[in-house]
């Protein structure tokens, strides 16, 4: 008897042990399943949501704002460590101002394409127009970063990608700072050439007409464009007391490899001799996308 008792008593204990065992394992797997399901899966970013984008749209306006008010410091906090030295590498002026006409978060939550208009003063027309800018953000550490473009790319697009905030392209050769004495044997009829309304593709000729008004014969020396996309067409460099002239620079748009709305303007540099005097002259086009129609005529 003694030993069927202590017999019993084992197996009831077994058993006991078995069920706690079970319930053990049972709430062992309750608890990783909770945990596994509340996880992101490997290489599945989380999907954007309503509060991301509206996170974004608050850095994309925290950032044009900086840019209306010219605090290039406070713009350098909105863009990615690899395009600071980019912007601070451009020709900067204030923003006259902006509207988001776009936002669009890609599926992996990381990056997004925000499309801005911005106000762009044209050289051809007396009032702005609204030019369409793409920008590329990305999501570094919970917060939304512009990114410009890489200092790699060829002159043509680095020139198209400047011009991000409305900003012209840099010129590829650079002006010398224009000396304080100015030539006066030539008298030009005008310093400026407006070149109008004109497809990005296309090429046009400024003509800016002079005469010398000066006692001696003169020579055009040292002629400097601000642009590969300017060309000198003039071949006469030598001009007699009173004789007029016409100084002919070829534009051609196509060089600056620009496919949307955008103002163009960049300066001629030349020096007169025997004097020494230098002069300065401009150019402007308000540039439009190739296959534009042609502008209506007044």
């Amino acid at each position: 008897m003694y030993w069927l008792g202590r017999c019993l008593r084992t197996k009831r204990t077994m058993l006991l042990i078995t069920r706690t065992s079970r319930r053990f394992a049972s709430c062992l797997w309750a608890v990783w399943l909770v945990s596994f399901l509340c996880l992101p899966l490997e290489g599945r970013p989380p999907a954007p949501t309503s509060s991301g984008q509206e996170a974004l749209r608050t850095r994309v306006e925290q950032c044009y704002s900086a840019l209306q008010q010219s605090d290039w410091r406070k713009v350098e906090k909105y863009l990615t460590k690899e395009s600071k030295p980019l912007f601070r590498s451009q020709i900067k002026k204030p923003l006259l101002g902006y509207q988001i006409e776009s936002i669009k978060i890609d599926p992996d939550g990381r990056t997004a394409s925000v499309v801005v208009q911005v106000p762009v003063i044209s050289v051809a027309t007396p009032r702005p127009i609204l030019v369409s800018k793409p920008t590329l953000w990305r999501l570094t550490n919970h917060t939304w970063y512009m990114e410009l473009p890489r200092t790699d790319l060829p002159r043509a697009d680095l020139g198209a990608q400047q011009s991000v905030f409305g900003m012209p392209p840099k010129a590829v050769k650079p002006i010398p700072t224009t000396p304080n004495v100015f030539s006066k044997d030539l008298k030009f009829e005008s310093s400026w050439s407006g070149l109008g309304k004109m497809p990005s593709n296309e090429t046009k000729v400024a003509r800016f007409s002079f005469r010398n008004v000066s006692t001696h014969a003169v020579t055009l020396a040292d002629i400097q464009l601000g642009c590969d996309c300017l060309r000198l067409k003039t071949q006469q460099m030598e001009y007699k007391p009173g004789e007029s002239g016409t100084l002919e620079i070829e534009f051609d748009a196509s060089k600056l490899g620009i496919n949307r709305a955008e103002s163009f303007q960049d300066d001629i540099l030349f020096k007169t001799e025997p004097s020494g005097g230098y002069v300065k002259l401009t150019i402007g086009a308000l540039l439009l996308p190739p296959g534009s129609p042609p502008p209506a005529k007044p």
